[in-house]
């Protein structure tokens, strides 16, 4: 295994030494997990929801692989609104909502493309794409450009289907009409990131 520069070798060693420290004084600590060395050095990013308190942890994301525009700042607890509609393949009728926010919409109908831009028009800063299989709480996607020339001027990422159905879902029972968040969370450089992962989902 080749690690690609000196300071994601010393990330990793940084992360061992810490485990094994917390070890031995028989410390249980929940780590962010991955299955393989190159999604831990590449694919880091993260975002916590911070309310409703009931869904209030931190689920992992991913960006698009080649269109959209990376994140330019930290989003401390912005708002996260449900586009409507859901699956944002169309203008969003609920713009009011989703002016200077977060959006999240659902996978499938359209290409990536259409929905992130048509997010965007709406004014959102960023776009979440959550997988239109429900029950996926495991396989990551990658969101790819549809060869249409477009241009998508805002950071667009795939979240998992289950992950994308407990905020929905949670949001709808309780009538509200945002989650609030923190988006990316970002784990490169850190020894160790501690992480709230949901129960029903394994990194």
């Amino acid at each position: 295994m080749q690690l690609k520069s000196s300071g994601n070798f010393a990330f990793i060693v940084g992360l061992i030494t810490q485990l094994m420290f917390d070890y031995a004084l028989g410390e249980k600590k929940v780590l962010a997990t991955v299955p393989n060395m190159n999604v831990l050095l590449n694919d880091v990013l993260f975002m916590e929801v911070l309310q409703p308190s009931e869904i209030r942890y931190t689920f992992k994301i991913r960006l698009a692989k080649n269109f959209g525009i990376s994140f330019q700042r930290k989003y401390q607890s912005i708002e996260l609104a449900i586009a409507e509609p859901y699956h944002g393949c169309t203008h969003l009728s609920n713009t009011h909502l989703v002016k200077g926010r977060i959006v999240l919409i659902q996978r499938g109908e359209c290409s990536f493309v259409t929905k992130a831009i048509n997010a965007e028009q709406a004014g959102a800063v960023g776009v979440v794409i959550t997988d239109n299989d429900v029950n996926n709480d495991h396989a990551f996607i990658d969101m790819i450009d549809d060869n249409t020339d477009r241009t998508v001027g805002i950071p667009a990422t795939f979240l998992l289907g289950k992950d994308g159905n407990m905020i929905k879902n949670t949001l709808d029972r309780l009538h509200q009409q945002y989650a609030v968040i923190t988006i990316p969370i970002n784990i490169t450089g850190a020894n160790v990131y501690h992480v709230n992962q949901p129960p029903w989902t394994l990194w």
